[in-house]
């Protein structure tokens, strides 16, 4: 069972916790093993949305050209164009699975993007 901040210490001098074997305690849980990533990563490396978004935008351009000038249908071409476009924007937001969390229901996982454990920058007033 744990001991709270202001308990008597139980090493038994009679002190708070605080004031005798708390700082002794954190500095032994400092050199522990680290805890596990709350985040299970996926290994596989996914190919860059911006590129795939640039060449299926590419691809559907060429086929809405020849649509609309060599087969002389321009509405058919540009109602292709812009459906393919509107499912490859539904397609790009909702490409990335959402991050799975080992321990559900703690607050201490909630993913804010920094995963590499870089914290933002303070600024200075």
């Amino acid at each position: 069972m744990a001991v709270g901040r202001n308990e008597k210490c139980p090493c038994g001098s009679g002190k708070k916790y605080k004031n005798c074997c708390l700082q002794k305690d954190l500095e032994a849980q400092k050199h522990q093993e680290p805890v596990e990533e709350p985040f299970e990563e996926n290994p596989a490396p996914k190919f860059a949305t911006w590129k795939l978004f640039l060449i299926v935008t590419a691809i559907l351009g060429a086929i809405a050209l020849f649509i609309a000038f060599v087969l002389d249908f321009p509405r058919a071409g540009g109602s292709f164009f812009g459906c393919g476009m509107l499912v490859l924007i539904v397609f790009s937001a909702f490409r990335n699975e959402p991050t799975v969390r080992k321990n559900p229901g703690d607050a201490g996982n909630i993913d804010f993007g920094n995963r590499q454990g870089i914290q933002p920058v303070k600024k200075n007033k």
